[in-house]
């Protein structure tokens, strides 16, 4: 599945703001800064707490085309942050003793819906608040009708589907798997419990007592006023919608209201709100082979002082975090993709590396293009690439970032030739033709648009944004989707451990003649045959490409996901 006037409830809580010698460092501005400029990053918006002192450091715009500038009150999505509201409201719940930690989630369910179960144990409202219940990431029924906001025609219905006929691959309890689905059923469950939506719920527990005005699951009008738009690879893209999962990560909020949430989870009163806050944070599940603690949805560091949680949409990234001994705590929200946790650790813990991701080519070339002319600027581009190609990210990503900035400003003719440019260097990549077709049909030339189109269908058979314009175009797309058949003892040949990262590692293994891909912690998803070597997701917008040394011999993969393309060597 990231943006007021300080307002104090009517508990007061006596947090104040003083002007004062700045507490974020001028490292930490300049990185933001650096970061926006070189297009990693739309608009960053950072709330830092230190005890009684509040201070915000915005930078950036609410949108790449005709934005204004981000602040403490632009509205984001935060993401996954929002299983904590879940979980804390839960946990209220268990203090006032309505709800326990080992109620059975069937308890809550209707009868017609079959909870699994294994080995005599069930599903406990503790193993979905600590991602221990063995149910997966995501549900094998999320078949998104539009991929840009992928949860938003997923109803309850289907989850109580997908709940009914799953079979738990491993004991409850043996280790921690990362659940979108059993948080969102979690919310689900408190909405049942309480008899109000989960948005009712959370503005009525948590938004209303402290006064986050701007903390909403849908939209209010001020809501929309103040909205910094998500980007990914330099487009604007939607913004996501979760109907039935909504305790996963349907919360929108800002960085004023997200500081004082977590100023009242630093904070101690006699409430049982808080008193289910101060619950929320205490070791409630430990996996001493993962390295991990958890509390209920919060992460446990440093010995349980360092409690956190991120976020991320399609098109919004967010992290959260406060040190419970030294009362200090951060919230960093983009309008991007592009991760900011480095930013929150770094203020938590001046020792923490904070390492400048790789900057992107598009700005150089723009400035290149700005002061040479197209021509020269693509001449430049290739080039840099071939002389200095670790210096700058070249990823696909980048020059379709640049592309859409373009396309932004109507500059059509400019818009085709990055996009060109993007093909020629990633002719087997699926999204520069299915952007280059984009710009095709804004000029209005509909030959080339249906090409383009097909060819990134024909690169990746996922792409229903392909398939929905080539129908408009009046194309008939199942015969452009051909199903590879790929002989079994080739299957056989890519099975085994691929590393991507020391701690990032693909699995892959075969039934008969199904392959199937599971990374570290996550679950294990079948992938599907575009070319004999290459494999494709249902369930995300990714692919693999299986790697044959000069003797033949497969030994590696590359992982294609959100315009980046990541190698990993077989494992002996």
């Amino acid at each position: 599945m990231k943006k007021i006037i300080l307002v104090f409830s009517f508990i007061c809580l006596g947090f104040a703001v003083h002007a004062q010698q700045s507490e974020i460092s001028l490292e930490v501005k300049e990185h933001i800064k650096a970061r926006i400029d070189a297009d990693l990053n739309v608009g960053i918006v950072v709330g830092y707490i230190d005890g009684d002192t509040v201070e915000y450091y915005s930078y950036g715009k609410t949108a790449l085309t005709n934005g204004t500038d981000v602040d403490e009150n632009s509205v984001f999505e935060i993401g996954s942050i929002s299983k904590t509201f879940t979980a804390i409201m839960l946990a209220e719940k268990v203090i006032q003793g309505e709800m326990s930690l080992s109620d059975p989630m069937s308890k809550y369910l209707p009868e017609s819906v079959k909870v699994p179960s294994r080995n005599g144990k069930v599903i406990t409202l503790k193993d979905l608040a600590t991602h221990s219940s063995g149910l997966p990431r995501l549900p094998d029924n999320l078949k998104p009708a539009n991929l840009n906001n992928p949860y938003a025609d997923y109803t309850i219905e289907n989850a109580y589907s997908f709940l009914s006929s799953y079979e738990l691959p491993r004991d409850i309890g043996e280790t921690y798997e990362y659940s979108n689905y059993g948080m969102g059923m979690l919310g689900h469950i408190l909405e049942l419990q309480s008899g109000k939506s989960y948005e009712d719920l959370m503005v009525e527990r948590i938004a209303d007592v402290y006064g986050m005005n701007e903390t909403r699951v849908v939209f209010t009008k001020s809501m929309k006023e103040h909205l910094a738009k998500g980007h990914a690879n330099g487009r604007e893209v939607e913004n996501w919608d979760l109907p039935a999962l909504a305790g996963a990560g349907a919360i929108r909020s800002t960085a004023s209201d997200m500081v004082k949430y977590l100023q009242a989870n630093i904070e101690y009163s006699d409430t049982a709100l808080n008193k289910g806050m101060k619950l929320s944070h205490q070791v409630a599940y430990a996996n001493e082979a993962q390295n991990l603690e958890i509390g209920l949805a919060w992460h446990l560091g440093n010995n349980g002082n360092l409690v956190l949680h991120n976020g991320g949409t399609g098109g919004y990234s967010a992290m959260a975090a406060f040190n419970v001994t030294t009362k200090k705590g951060v919230v960093v929200l983009t309008n991007s993709i592009e991760n900011v946790d480095a930013i929150a650790l770094k203020l938590l813990d001046n020792t923490s590396q904070l390492v400048m991701p790789k900057l992107s080519i598009a700005r150089i070339l723009e400035e290149e293009i700005n002061a040479n002319g197209m021509s020269k600027g693509i001449v430049f581009y290739k080039k840099t690439k071939q002389e200095t190609p670790d210096a700058y990210d070249f990823g696909e990503g980048e020059l379709n970032r640049l592309g859409y900035k373009f396309l932004g400003q109507d500059d059509l003719e400019s818009a085709l030739a990055i996009f060109k440019l993007n093909v020629e260097m990633f002719p087997e990549a699926s999204n520069p033709y299915d952007s280059l077709g984009e710009v095709y049909l804004k000029k209005g030339d509909s030959t080339l648009a249906i090409t383009n189109y097909k060819k990134s269908l024909e690169l990746d058979v996922t792409n229903d944004n392909a398939v929905k314009i080539l129908t408009d175009l009046g194309i008939d797309t199942a015969s452009l989707i051909k199903e590879v058949i790929v002989p079994v003892e080739v299957l056989e040949t890519y099975v085994g451990d691929y590393e991507l990262a020391p701690s990032f590692i693909i699995t892959i293994t075969r039934v008969d003649s199904h392959l199937f891909l599971q990374a570290t912690n996550q679950p294990q998803f079948e992938i599907f045959a575009s070319a004999q070597n290459e494999f494709y997701l249902k369930v995300v917008k990714a692919s693999v490409t299986f790697n044959a040394n000069s003797k033949g011999v497969i030994d590696s993969m590359t992982l294609h996901q959100g315009g980046q393309h990541i190698p990993g060597k077989k494992m002996e």
